[in-house]
């Protein structure tokens, strides 16, 4: 009796806990009682989830081997840089707050490393499309009715019909659409499935997906958009790169008879002027209304001062807006709105270049499984189009450390490469 409960803990006690996990990581503070915020339905099944973990590992005692790899490597070490750094961080509280972000989110990543036995991607998958299209569904109630969810900063913005759903920001669900827009692809072009509803539910969120991203007026993510579909098709096989192909042409198809026919009331035009406004903008580098772009450039500016301030070891763990505070009169925001210049500027040169060499080290062995695995091609191509769009959607959030949907991407890729050993019978090194 004590046996099977250790084995029904392992295989599938923890992995059903681990899925709800998933789940309610892509709907944050919402899922919370207003007065309790803090306290939201993520945050429970985590706690839930360690419980577990922590039962799991002292009945069945911890596989060390499973840790002997680059990535549990460099994020623990990471983790323990970042506790390091509060020797000399300025502000010990706002260290300690982005410490709890970081290490949570290295510990959910180690746990898809470790249980990555005992998880189905088909179900991560059916995740995944299920949160986006309620993600959908949601923007475009907001869209029509200029009504937004409690946790929306929006009407702060005094912004009018800009959704951002579960999320503080447009920006941030921006960057949530291209991040996960090609595992929406994956479902729609897979041949191996039967499953004509999932899949035609895929293509409509796909295209559906396009207005959506438009309206949030997130320039970076309008360059992200088309990294992830180019990446996509460059890595996609014969047959994918063909239903893509023929998709495509028929919703172009489709969309120059609505145009034709004026079925779309002027809204076309008013995309194309708006995606115009916000391309253009690029080039604004106005220093008489301190645009956008010349706040940004003084972002850039004044992180790397402070960085050469600290000798290149970083200001120390969620210290980079207290420092910008002092410069607040020339930048106006104190994020530095570029998380890889936040990785740079809080935790220095080192943890920046181990952190690229990771990020290249995941897209490498995620094209490697690509040529090799057929069952995980289409996943490992996902992940790649979704890494690669993320160096330039990364720079729209002003505070990433606290986005779980980019750390579940890493969190997938490092699933997918330990699914791939297991497979190949290797050990893991």
């Amino acid at each position: 009796m004590e046996n099977a409960f250790r084995v029904r803990l392992k295989q599938r006690v923890i992995p059903a806990i681990l899925y709800l996990t998933f789940f309610s990581g892509f709907f944050g503070s919402t899922l919370a009682y207003p007065k309790l915020s803090y306290l939201f339905a993520y945050r429970i099944f985590l706690a839930f989830l360690f419980f577990f973990i922590f039962i799991d590992l002292m009945l069945n005692g911890i596989n060390l081997k499973s840790f002997l790899n680059f990535s549990a490597f460099f994020l623990i070490g990471w983790c323990a840089y970042s506790l390091l750094s509060f020797l000399w961080a300025q502000d010990v509280k706002s260290a300690a707050r982005d410490q709890v972000f970081l290490t949570f989110n290295i510990f959910l990543i180690l746990i898809f490393m470790y249980y990555a036995k005992y998880l189905r991607w088909d179900v991560l998958e059916n995740i995944i499309l299920i949160s986006f299209i309620i993600h959908l569904t949601v923007g475009y109630f907001e869209v029509v009715t200029d009504k937004h969810l409690w946790t929306s900063k929006v009407p702060l913005y005094n912004l009018h019909r800009t959704p951002s759903t579960f999320f503080a920001n447009p920006n941030d669900f921006a960057t949530y659409l291209v991040l996960y827009l090609p595992f929406i692809l994956a479902v729609a072009i897979n041949k191996c499935r039967k499953n004509f509803f999932k899949k035609w539910v895929a293509i409509l969120g796909a295209v559906l997906n396009i207005p959506l991203l438009i309206s949030t007026t997130s320039r970076a993510n309008y360059i992200g958009f088309l990294i992830a579909l180019i990446v996509y098709f460059l890595l996609a096989g014969k047959d994918q790169k063909k239903s893509l192909l023929q998709y495509g042409a028929i919703f172009l198809v489709f969309l120059m008879l609505i145009i034709g026919f004026r079925l779309d009331f002027g809204t076309f035009n008013k995309a194309v002027e708006m995606i115009k406004i916000q391309i253009s903008s690029l080039a604004d580098f106005s220093k008489t209304s301190l645009s956008s772009n010349v706040r940004r450039e003084l972002l850039i500016v004044y992180g790397l001062s402070f960085l050469y301030d600290y000798f290149f070891f970083g200001v120390g763990s969620g210290n980079s807006r207290i420092l910008m505070e002092k410069v607040k009169q020339y930048t106006i925001n104190v994020e530095l709105h570029n998380w890889l210049l936040d990785i740079l500027v809080c935790y220095g040169i080192l943890i920046f270049i181990l952190y690229l060499i990771w990020i290249f080290y995941l897209i490498y062995n995620l094209i490697k499984i690509k040529m090799e695995n057929v069952f995980l091609s289409m996943p490992a191509v996902s992940l790649t189009s979704s890494i690669s769009a993320f160096f330039i959607s990364s720079i729209s959030s002003s505070k990433m450390i606290e986005m779980r949907v980019m750390w579940f991407v890493f969190a997938l890729s490092v699933f997918v490469l330990e699914k791939s050993r297991e497979e190949k019978g290797e050990s893991k090194v």
